[in-house]
């Protein structure tokens, strides 16, 4: 479960080759728990502010749980 004040990290695109490995701190969740704000804590944009689906972050109880979306090319 995601909460207030955690740490987590933000789950791998498929077939993205910049997917990183930086821990984000949950600062806020909206009141329907659909969407957090995150502070970056490391990294070269530690200390800046993001918002995310709650789903794109790594939830610790599903560990096997590591994607969100996939790159899809059309050539």
């Amino acid at each position: 479960m995601i909460e207030l004040n955690g740490i987590y990290k933000l789950k791998q695109i498929k077939g993205l080759n910049s997917n990183t490995d930086y821990e984000y701190k949950v600062i806020a969740i909206n009141k329907e728990k659909t969407m957090v704000c995150c502070e970056q804590i490391e990294g070269f944009d530690a200390g800046e502010r993001f918002v995310f689906m709650i789903e794109c972050l790594l939830d610790p109880e599903k560990p096997d749980d590591i994607y969100f979306g996939e790159i899809i090319r059309k050539d």
